[in-house]
């Protein structure tokens, strides 16, 4: 297998993974913690956090700003920045504690089950 074949691989295989987090957190989850290969993987809603907040003040922010005048004009859009950025964080939290408690949980139950 060359190169770009693997590399390919190994990014499909993180969007896969990436998307079942999103969408299937608990069976997703409890493949991660029982094959152990992807489980840094768990402390993804952080990396999605820090991302969108880069984008999100330096692109989108700026963009919106320059575009629209917020500080002259009356635009609506002006006004709902800051709720797109709590309810952004307020997202990433709760996805970050939930797959933190699936983790937790996995761990503990695979555990129990190889000590019997």
């Amino acid at each position: 297998m060359n190169y770009s074949s693997a590399a390919l691989s190994v990014i499909y295989s993180l969007g896969q993974i990436t998307l079942g987090l999103l969408l299937h957190p608990y069976q997703t989850m409890q493949s991660l913690v029982r094959d152990k290969v992807f489980i840094w993987m768990s402390f993804l809603p952080v990396a999605v956090y820090i991302l969108a907040k880069l984008v999100w003040y330096y692109l989108i922010v700026p963009t919106v700003r320059f575009v629209f005048s917020c500080q002259s004009s009356g635009f609506f859009g002006c006004d709902l920045i800051p709720f797109f950025a709590n309810w952004l964080v307020l997202f990433c939290v709760y996805w970050q504690v939930l797959l933190l408690y699936l983790l937790i949980r996995f761990l503990l139950t695979f555990e129990v089950k190889k000590n019997f």
